[in-house]
């Protein structure tokens, strides 16, 4: 029984082992893949924190600027590569299991980022009233005035920057994903800042969206639908739809033979309305698994050319004026 529990013991500590190598080794090389930019940040940083704590240390600093203000400067510096060296073990875990490449950066990638930097702002702060021996509630009350008069100016700023974490860390709105905000404000989230949300048309234009704006309208978001139902208005003459069948079939047809891959023949639909004695207003449905702006615009285009051809088959009647 004890070589038994002493086998065991041994596999289970050469397994820990094992794991804690290969962990170590997934944390070195996600490391060599953090871009240049951050590890020269990080680099500079832990340089002139130790440089400064030397310079304390030894007398050498608080000649021409007071030791409070390198103080603060240490507590910065320190407090920011603890920030950096949490937010590499969390993105690096959560790129891990969301399989997301080394350079991309989607909502929570973005929200880490942008809440270690309030938290390594809010410490500062907190610290630099701790070195200086200013009280909290005295601070704030000399300043009650001038701060109610800053939150009605900048309310609109400070709006925007509570709902970017609301946004950052929400799952409604992803980068990458295809909404609508209105009638003609479309495209792709490609990044979400303090104050705006970027957007890129398939046109190539960069529109900015307010994030308060973003959160209290009524938005679209087409990628979170399993599929989209692209609906193309027409209007034909009355008397070129005796055959309302035959016209169906051969549109469908003519669509089918253009978008083998997209359309399907069960997911397209006709419909008749409003109809008056010269006019009819028609509607052509269709729905995509598969959607972006591009593909509904080519769809559009050609329901409108294969309507035109049908038309040019239909000869207009003459109009006969009768003498009085």
């Amino acid at each position: 029984m004890s070589a038994f529990l002493f086998v065991t013991t041994t596999l289970d500590n050469e397994y820990f082992w094992h794991q804690h190598t290969v962990y170590c080794w997934d944390m070195k090389q996600a490391f060599f893949l953090v871009s240049k930019q951050r590890k020269y940040a990080v680099l500079v940083k832990l340089t002139s924190l130790v440089a400064i704590i030397i310079g304390l240390l030894n007398g050498y600093l608080g000649v021409f600027i007071p030791v409070e203000y390198w103080q603060i400067l240490v507590i910065f510096l320190l407090i920011s590569s603890i920030a950096n060296l949490v937010r590499f073990f969390t993105v690096t875990a959560y790129r891990k299991r969301s399989l997301i490449p080394v350079g991309e950066r989607d909502n929570f990638i973005l929200g880490v980022d942008s809440l270690s930097a309030l938290i390594v702002f809010l410490i500062t702060v907190a610290s630099a009233f701790i070195v200086f021996d200013v009280a909290f509630q005295t601070f704030f009350a000399s300043i009650s005035v001038v701060a109610v008069a800053l939150v009605l100016i900048f309310r609109d700023y400070i709006s925007n920057y509570l709902d970017s974490f609301r946004l950052m860390f929400s799952t409604d709105y992803r980068i990458g994903d295809y909404i609508k905000v209105s009638e003609f404000t479309k495209g792709i989230i490609t990044d979400v800042s303090f104050r705006a949300t970027k957007l890129k048309t398939d046109e190539g234009d960069i529109l900015f969206i307010p994030n308060t704006k973003l959160m209290t309208s009524e938005v679209v978001n087409y990628s979170k639908t399993k599929f989209k139902r692209i609906i193309v208005p027409f209007s034909l003459p009355t008397t070129s739809l005796l055959e309302p069948a035959a016209f169906e079939a051969n549109l469908k047809k003519a669509l089918l033979e253009q978008f083998p891959d997209l359309l399907v023949e069960d997911k397209m639909l006709l419909r008749f309305e409003n109809m008056k004695q010269w006019q009819t207003e028609c509607r052509f449905e269709a729905s995509v698994d598969q959607y972006n702006f591009t593909i509904e615009d080519e769809i559009t285009k050609a329901v409108y050319l294969c309507v035109i051809q049908s038309q040019r088959k239909i000869k207009t009647p003459k109009v006969v004026l009768i003498p009085e």
